[in-house]
């Protein structure tokens, strides 16, 4: 089932949750909604359940409008973040609820039920705990049962919100995997609300980016991650550098950092502000570089360095893989030269002043790169 939301505005007294909402979801696609606490995503994902209805606009559900359609004739299966199981039942019945509810003429005799559910508990990996009750399982568990009762009901649009919020990381890991493969198998419409970045990157074949009720960026995971459409998107992906600087004709300098490359969507005049992410840039040992090694961190996937540049509050985050600082280690304290590869330039916003080292354009050391014009999707104009 494809889905399609056309203007929908949603407040709540004086407080707009929603404001003109377009978005266009196609058949077995799998999409996140992701943003912070109160950008709106929750309150959309509930208007396409009908949960909740706009004040302005439609949601069409394979081009029809879903209006005049209860929540159970939209033939969507809706999991929350905290379960919502029945304690006094069994996994079996929690399972069984949505079919035994049904109107009597749409519901399946009770040896179709007992087939149903006995799929869906196959398909989630827990036949084995069928007769016991949601007291007796794992967080993780107990989001599947929740999972298999939504899909037991055969919803054309599966909808989740916050399906792995309460479990901790090792869990999510590995629900976000089956999750995955749960989708491309039954290739049901899925859309699913998060505030996890990680999340929504591994998870979804594009990501619907939220903030104050409003869509920032719709793209795929490569293209939100490595071509934001704006600052809030890049600040809200993941850990970046924001270093300010000068723009001016089309090329901009840093003093004492080298620069590769710099994509922006216009070109800038004036103070800008650089995003670099902490992989894209090189470090290396220099008795005369215009850093200083603050903090030297081994532990993760990566090594974290940070790194103050002189004569500034300045302090960059640097990563880099665990082979690269065993060859070339680095000490606190040591003075380094940087280099960053790849960075995204946006104008300045107002109200901070620029950093005095950073925002030079006289400096010796300094590479002046033309900044390249770009389209909102990050997609270089030739």
């Amino acid at each position: 089932m494809s889905i399609q939301v056309v203007g929908v505005a949603k407040s709540f007294g004086e407080h707009p949750a929603l404001q003109g909402i377009d978005l266009d979801i196609g058949e077995k696609e799998l999409v996140a909604l992701l943003g912070p606490s109160g950008s709106g995503k929750t309150t959309l994902l509930r208007i396409i359940a009908g949960l909740e209805w706009p004040n302005a606009g439609d949601v069409l559900l394979d081009g029809r409008s879903a209006a005049v359609h209860s929540v159970r004739e939209r033939q969507v299966g809706f999991v929350f973040q905290h379960y919502a199981l029945f304690r006094h039942m069994t996994v079996f019945e929690n399972v069984a609820f949505g079919l035994r509810v049904r109107p009597r003429r749409g519901r399946p005799d009770r040896a179709e039920i007992v087939k149903r559910v006995e799929r869906m508990l196959e398909l989630v990996r827990l036949a084995p705990f069928a007769r016991r009750y949601p007291s007796q399982l794992s967080g993780g568990q107990r989001q599947r049962v929740a999972l298999a009762r939504a899909l037991a009901i055969e919803p054309r649009v599966l909808l989740l919100d916050e399906p792995f919020g309460a479990l901790d990381a090792r869990v999510r890991k590995e629900l976000r995997r089956w999750l995955r493969g749960l989708h491309d198998e039954l290739g049901t419409t899925t859309v699913f609300v998060t505030h996890d970045q990680e999340e929504a990157l591994e998870l979804a074949d594009r990501i619907v980016v939220m903030n104050n009720g409003k869509i920032e960026q719709i793209g795929t995971p490569e293209e939100v991650y490595a071509a934001p459409a704006n600052e809030f998107v890049i600040r809200f992906m993941g850990d970046v550098n924001e270093i300010v600087c000068e723009a001016a004709n089309g090329r901009i300098k840093i003093s004492g950092v080298t620069v590769d490359e710099i994509e922006a969507a216009a070109p800038i005049d004036g103070t800008a502000t650089l995003y670099a992410r902490p992989e894209s840039i090189t470090i290396t040992a220099d008795p005369v570089g215009p850093g200083r090694v603050t903090t030297v961190s081994r532990a993760g996937a990566s090594a974290r360095i940070e790194v103050s540049l002189i004569g500034t509050e300045q302090v960059l985050d640097v990563r880099v893989p665990h082979e690269t600082l065993d060859r070339k280690p680095l000490q606190r304290g040591q003075r380094v030269s940087l280099r960053i590869r790849r960075g995204r330039l946006f104008p300045r916003e107002g109200g901070r002043p620029p950093h005095r080292l950073l925002s030079a354009l006289d400096g010796d050391k300094a590479t002046a790169p033309e900044v390249r014009e770009t389209t909102p999707a990050g997609r270089r104009v030739a």
